[in-house]
């Protein structure tokens, strides 16, 4: 097997974790070491994204920004959660239509460094929250066939975080303690929610807090190659860990 094309239509390979557990570092050494394997690969980067047109690169760059280029303790929920909901559905169709998409469809495995499912997590922990509401916005958005999270001990995590932003410690209206313990207590909330999601559709999980990245790389490839060898031995993409509902 020497591309992903050999399969057909290529694969969306999506890394999940709490803050902290190395998906962007994970995904670009992930796809590195899949090329060396001679798959064709490709890392989606949302800071880094080639999209299909000047317009487009114009439009998701504002708002990429809305989103996410905003000072770590902005009052964001004063704009209420639904609206960041939507934003966030926003790009993921379009990022999902522009770039994904063509990329599958020449046989290309694309790895993200997540795909909703942290920022869904999230909302779960918000007791202001319509979950299912919410969820339902992002009905449309691109499905990964295959979801591996990254799991972690929160206190290394923590240690790799040379800033703290509310959105890691709390996320919650009024002041949030940007601090280690803040963020532990917090992302240890937030796997018991990507816990839950894993269990219900059946992701992979991969223990990093004791890798270094080339361990990471070294065993995400194996866990990637292995179903794409049976999906090439059967001729057809077999999808594992498909989320319908994340």
């Amino acid at each position: 097997m020497s591309t992903a094309a050999s399969t057909g239509r290529g694969w969306l390979v999506c890394l999940e974790g709490i803050d902290g557990a190395g998906k962007t570092t994970a995904a670009a050494a992930l796809g590195r070491r899949l090329r060396e394997r001679g798959v064709s690969a490709v890392t989606v980067d949302r800071t880094a994204a080639n999209f299909s047109s000047a317009y487009v690169e114009g439009h998701l760059a504002r708002l990429r920004a809305l989103i996410w280029d905003h000072p770590p303790g902005d009052p964001y929920l004063e704009l209420g959660d639904l609206h960041w909901v939507h934003l966030q559905a926003a790009w993921y169709l379009a990022v999902g239509r522009c770039v994904v998409e063509p990329l599958l469809d020449a046989g290309t495995l694309v790895l993200t460094d997540t795909w909703t499912h942290k920022f869904l997590a999230k909302l779960a922990l918000r007791p202001t929250v319509d979950f299912d509401r919410a969820r339902s916005i992002f009905a449309d958005v691109l499905r990964p066939d295959l979801v591996i999270r990254l799991d972690i001990d929160p206190v290394v995590a923590a240690a790799r975080k040379p800033v703290i932003t509310a959105s890691e410690a709390g996320n919650h209206e009024g002041p949030v303690e940007l601090t280690s313990a803040g963020f532990v207590a917090y992302q240890q909330r937030l796997a018991g929610v990507l816990d839950e999601f894993g269990d219900a559709a059946g992701w992979l999980t991969l223990d990093v807090t004791t890798l270094s990245v080339d361990q990471v790389a070294a065993a995400l490839a194996d866990m990637v190659l292995e179903p794409l060898a049976t999906a090439h031995a059967s001729r057809a993409p077999h999808p594992v860990g498909e989320r319908r509902a994340p």
